[in-house]
């Protein structure tokens, strides 16, 4: 029986050994699922938090075009301002004095396009064209103002045709800028390193 007994603790040793293996892997198997249901309420709650940002930003957004769609309308008003403010200065006028403003504003818009044109001289039909604008405007306000007619109405349109002036001068201006074409400057200085590069060919 004692020869047996080496082999009884051999096997009682086995089977101890046994119980820790698999609880190691059922530790590391249990960590890893831990970790993998820990990442997908991580995934999740980012989602939803990321959701909740992207609500928050339309509504920004929302008010931001709201606060936008007011200012346009504040300028309208404006506008409104503006052309009261212009008919209650005719009405304290005289009628000559009237007349007066009204052709400098509009012989003013003629200068600053022919100045701020080209930078070379205008033809000559573009100055008549432009002359013949100012007295079509001035017969159409100028005169009447001037004869003592003073309705709300033709000072509101005074303004309007006055901006609608002012926006076509800039637009033109602005057309004037855009420029599409080939780059000239970079073309000419490549020219010029290529005539250099011959020249040094050359004398080699």
């Amino acid at each position: 029986m004692q020869g047996g007994l080496p082999v009884e603790s051999g096997a009682m040793t086995d089977t101890d050994q046994a119980p820790p293996r698999k609880n190691a892997f059922a530790l590391v198997r249990g960590l890893v699922s831990g970790m993998v249901r820990l990442a997908k309420l991580e995934l999740q709650h980012g989602r939803q938090e990321i959701g909740a940002m992207l609500g928050e930003a339309g509504v920004g957004v929302a008010m931001i075009a709201g606060a936008f769609v007011v200012a346009l309308v504040s300028l309208a008003t404006l506008d409104v301002a503006i052309v009261l403010g212009v008919a209650a200065l005719f009405e304290a006028l005289p009628g000559p004095a009237v007349a007066i403003i009204i052709l400098i504003v509009f012989v003013g818009v003629l200068v600053v396009a022919v100045v701020t044109g080209a930078g070379a001289r205008p033809p000559a039909w573009a100055i008549g064209a432009g002359l013949l604008a100012v007295a079509v405007l001035a017969a159409a306000f100028a005169l009447p103002a001037y004869l003592g007619f003073r309705a709300a109405w033709l000072t509101a349109l005074f303004v309007f045709t006055t901006q609608l002036l002012v926006a076509g001068l800039i637009a033109w201006r602005g057309v004037r800028r855009i420029k599409i074409g080939p780059p000239e400057e970079t073309i000419a200085s490549v020219r010029e390193e290529a005539a250099w590069a011959k020249r040094l060919l050359k004398r080699g």
